[in-house]
């Protein structure tokens, strides 16, 4: 399977585990390889989330000190882009974290180049123990006896040999406590093979599966795969299209609600400034009305009337007339 920047996050770190971390490899990096484990399991398969440390540390099994730190780490590798959380209006509102693909393909490929010179390594390692043991002379310990488990005080001189259990090869006839062929180890589990809630469609492998498979039971091709997961993002751009024109339809609805306009007058007289319904107001009046509630616009249009904001100096019977 080709991997790419559209294969979703879960699948990616699933290559990189496989590869051996590569240049996250070792006991010191432990934390970042949890931390980076945490983030793709909360998003879901997405690219992106909102979580706040605290979140991360819970997935991570990490102290929120530490999973700050991996945070920073990953951040400054590249694998991730972190804009921190605010308060806004008084509410706490979580940071968003993105997953950068084109950096954790590097280094999944980077991985794959180490890996292949280490299990190069290891088969050579594990051809020459074999080697040695195929040369090794066979040193059996041999025993007076017939049987080791024999009498060691037979009658007639002769180990008395225990009666062998008989074991039926036939699994018809084998215990209730053999599993069959056709029983799986866990028939009822609400987990698919991959981890992921079954039915719940965020499963990577299994959305795949379910979709590679034809009626004619052919192999897609690699032109075929490239139209479909076309297909999936311009269906994905378009759910996404119809979510945010049906949260802004709703926050607009949300919004007369809680402003109902006057009668007599409309949508047009509502006032940024001083976020209220009021007639148009227009010269010096209008000017006015900026200086009380907007100073800044204030300033701005006296800018652009070419005109300069009076200046009064407080009364002070000590200054010259």
């Amino acid at each position: 399977m080709t991997i790419g920047v559209e294969t979703p996050a879960p699948v990616l770190l699933q290559s990189l585990t496989r590869a051996g971390w590569g240049e996250l490899a070792g006991n010191e990096w432990q934390g970042v390889r949890s931390t980076l484990t945490a983030i793709v399991a909360r998003s879901r398969g997405k690219s992106t989330l909102e979580a706040t440390v605290w979140q991360i540390a819970q997935s991570a099994g990490l102290s929120e000190k530490w999973t700050a730190r991996c945070l920073y780490i990953l951040e400054g590798i590249g694998l991730i882009t972190w804009r921190r959380g605010e308060i806004v209006e008084g509410k706490p509102r979580p940071g968003l974290i993105a997953i950068m693909k084109a950096t954790l393909l590097d280094l999944i490929r980077q991985a794959w180049n180490q890996s292949s010179t280490a299990w190069a390594l290891r088969r050579a390692a594990t051809y020459a123990r074999l080697q040695r043991l195929k040369n090794r002379e066979a040193n059996i310990r041999r025993s007076r006896r017939a049987e080791l488990s024999g009498d060691l005080n037979g009658i007639t001189g002769a180990a008395i040999r225990p009666p062998r259990r008989l074991i039926p090869n036939d699994i018809e006839n084998a215990p209730d406590f053999v599993p069959r062929k056709e029983e799986t180890m866990n028939q009822d589990s609400m987990l698919c093979d991959h981890g992921f809630i079954s039915g719940s469609g965020n499963c990577p492998k299994c959305k795949r599966i379910a979709d590679n498979r034809k009626e004619d039971g052919r192999k897609r091709t690699k032109e075929e795969r490239k139209a479909w997961r076309n297909m999936q993002a311009r269906r994905n751009m378009a759910r996404l299209d119809a979510q945010a024109q049906a949260d802004r339809q709703a926050g607009s609805l949300q919004w007369q609600q809680e402003h109902p306009i006057p009668q007599g007058m409309s949508a047009a007289d509502w006032c940024l400034a001083c976020q209220s319904y009021h007639p148009r107001l227009e010269g010096e009046a209008r000017l006015d009305h900026l200086k009380q509630y907007a100073p800044g616009a204030y300033k701005f249009e006296l800018e652009r009337l070419g005109r300069k904001e009076p200046k009064f100096q407080p009364y002070s019977p000590w200054r010259k007339r």
